[in-house]
């Protein structure tokens, strides 16, 4: 049997995806960067290969063979520097395209992530719509990445699909709601210019049949897919079942967007010119998230994938909290996957 090869295996998604392939009887490959994380999967039946992609030696034995590539591994992060974001999310996945060329170009399915299209309010946002720069490394690398995919697929043929999913999050979120949660809790959380925002959210359950799907589907090499709910979830409304969910008051402060993104700019400046190592209380990412109404067309992937998302937000954070047990320490940054 072929074997699929899934990068980024140890991951909150490409963990999900593993164990999704396992349960179907796949032959399941991964590519991991030290032996402890091999083990671990290895035990479970997945043959693992250890290796980086930056260093694309490592790339040709996983690869040999392989039916299917799911690249789901990234640097995400506020620890991540904008040097290793694209170095990993750029650099790394043109090592993996080019020894998937010289592989005889196994199918690739890519994770790319709403944030291309930029920090903007959206309203029925389709595939067509311009990437914009958000002047933040982990959202626009991702830009440069589905342009290499691109590229690739136009010149040499590599059948290669892009997903961009929303707010991933479900049981082992290891950030996205756990962050939200312990804000909550503290009595920290505040919206950014309102709390009837569109939030693209996709439940982790979801985003996995999304992506199985890429991956046997004909005729999806070179197209790229809108992957969230398709509702219009509002960050009040998602924000008040989790605070409920959790036994606590739903938040009720609002600050003017002018307030969070005069902050985001000035501690970015501080940590630039070296008068500050941690991050600020406030992101470009988090901008994004809280600060702008953002509704994406699913109907591609519905006519095209057969996509039908099943698990609504309630469901899905009653889901959550009750698997993910404490939420993480509070930090600053919404992870984009």
């Amino acid at each position: 049997m072929a074997s699929t090869l899934v990068t980024g295996a140890m991951g909150f998604i490409g963990g999900r995806l593993v164990n999704e392939l396992l349960g179907r009887g796949h032959s399941v490959r991964a590519l991991v960067r030290d032996e402890a994380h091999a083990a671990a999967l290895r035990n479970r039946g997945v043959e693992t290969f250890v290796g980086d992609l930056l260093q694309p030696e490592s790339l040709k034995a996983p690869l040999r063979g392989a039916r299917v590539v799911y690249h789901c591994a990234a640097a995400v992060g506020p620890t991540k520097s904008a040097r290793e974001i694209y170095a990993t999310n750029r650099d790394g996945f043109w090592h993996l395209l080019d020894a998937a060329r010289r592989a005889h170009a196994p199918r690739i399915v890519h994770l790319s992530s709403i944030n291309v299209l930029g920090t903007r309010d959206l309203d029925r946002a389709t595939e067509e719509l311009p990437c914009r720069s958000s002047r933040d490394p982990a959202a626009d690398v991702k830009i440069e990445a589905e342009r290499i995919a691109l590229d690739y697929h136009r010149r040499h043929g590599l059948p290669v699909t892009i997903l961009r999913p929303g707010f991933v999050y479900g049981p082992g979120d290891p950030h996205n709601v756990p962050r939200l949660a312990n804000a909550i809790r503290r009595g920290k959380f505040s919206f950014l210019g309102g709390r009837n925002h569109v939030i693209p959210i996709v439940h982790v359950e979801d985003l996995v049949q999304a992506i199985l799907l890429a991956g046997a589907k004909p005729g999806t090499a070179g197209r790229i897919y809108h992957v969230a709910d398709g509702s219009r979830t509002t960050i009040g409304q998602f924000v008040d079942v989790l605070a409920e969910l959790m036994d606590c008051p739903p938040p009720r402060r609002s600050l003017p967007l002018i307030v969070p993104r005069t902050a985001c700019v000035l501690f970015e400046t501080l940590q630039r010119l070296g008068l500050r190592k941690k991050p600020g209380p406030i992101n470009r990412a988090g901008l994004r998230f809280l600060g702008t109404s953002r509704w994406v067309d699913i109907q591609r992937a519905r006519a095209e994938l057969g996509f039908s998302p099943r698990i609504q937000f309630r469901e899905g954070l009653a889901q959550t909290i009750v698997r993910s047990g404490t939420p993480a320490a509070e930090r600053p940054a919404f992870a984009h996957r």
